[in-house]
């Protein structure tokens, strides 16, 4: 019984662990994405308003990956964060 409860408390970690690596993987990736989409609005439109950084803050990876496909085409920073398009 000793055995069985320690096994299974062995495969409770382990995929706890897998969980959290994962969860911080994505993490890694959203924060990677979010910080080269500031770095290009930077190049391209220069100074961020606190509101645009505010909202860079708080996007999905969802909302990043659609704006950083906007950056390069949009006339002005608004039109990047338009949506619609």
């Amino acid at each position: 019984m000793a055995g069985i409860i320690s096994r299974a408390r062995e495969e409770g970690m382990q995929q706890g662990i897998e969980q959290g690596m994962q969860q911080g993987m994505r993490r890694g990736r959203v924060e990677g994405e979010r910080a080269l989409l500031e770095r290009l609005l930077l190049r391209r439109f220069g100074f961020l308003a606190p509101e645009i950084a505010a909202r860079l803050g708080q996007a999905s990876a969802d909302d990043l990956e659609t704006w950083a496909d906007k950056v390069l085409d949009a006339p002005t920073i608004d039109d990047v964060f338009e949506s619609g398009r």
